[in-house]
């Protein structure tokens, strides 16, 4: 697991395949800014992997984010991406407007005190927008293979950010064939050693199968189910 002793990360390999899936990364990041405000140039990108979403943030809508990246292999990619980048919220010294998190949560033991430096890292009235996965019946050797510790439940989710001095302004699932794919995945792949899927299922699954998810998502699936969560809060 990775931590602040242990940054070696073993889905290096996934996150390089995942960017074969370009529907779903403009997905993610489209949503995110929308949530910006008209107030902000800024954003952090908290565990930004290998810059897949902070590329679309920079190409797409001409923002530059700042990326949180705890693993060297990572960070090396990062700036030879062009990316500034540093290992730890932390060493930010100073507070922003909008912080994007997009699958990071669930790799971290203490979630909540990621959330608290995420939020000491807000301005007042700054917001945090959260890409989870979604729904602990979805768990699968694909999830243990990569180190999560948790898939999330709304109502928890919510309590916790609402604890933590968060106003939730939207939360709801995304991805809500995902939901049911996972399903699948997770009854074919019982009893097999096979965690990854192929390159070729992505592309296939990005092309054909989540535009019609995200179709039913905007007709207001995402309110019943899907495969993630979208978190976006307030600091108040």
């Amino acid at each position: 697991m990775q931590n602040e002793h242990n940054s070696e990360y073993f889905g290096n390999q996934q996150l390089i395949d995942m960017e074969v899936m370009k529907n779903y990364n403009y997905s993610i990041v489209k949503n995110a800014f929308r949530k910006i405000g008209n107030n902000s140039s800024e954003v952090i990108d908290f565990g930004a992997g290998i810059g897949t979403l902070s590329l679309i943030f920079r190409n797409k809508f001409g923002l530059n984010p700042l990326c949180i990246e705890i693993d060297k292999e990572n960070n090396n990619i990062l700036k030879n991406r062009k990316f500034n980048c540093v290992k730890d919220l932390k060493s930010v010294s100073y507070k922003h407007d909008f912080i994007f998190s997009s699958n990071v949560l669930e790799h971290i033991k203490d979630d909540t005190s990621t959330l608290i430096t995420i939020r000491d890292h807000l301005k007042i009235g700054g917001r945090v927008f959260l890409y989870l996965p979604a729904k602990m019946c979805l768990w699968t050797s694909l999830d243990e293979a990569v180190g999560h510790y948790r898939r999330y439940e709304i109502n928890s989710l919510r309590n916790k950010c609402n604890l933590l001095g968060f106003k939730i302004l939207e939360i709801y699932y995304a991805d809500c064939l995902g939901f049911f794919v996972t399903l699948i995945w997770k009854f074919i792949n019982k009893k097999s050693n096979h965690h990854f899927a192929t390159k070729k299922s992505l592309i296939f699954y990005d092309k054909y199968i989540f535009p019609v998810s995200n179709f039913l998502d905007k007709l207001g699936i995402k309110y019943l189910f899907g495969k993630n969560i979208v978190l976006v809060a307030e600091k108040i």
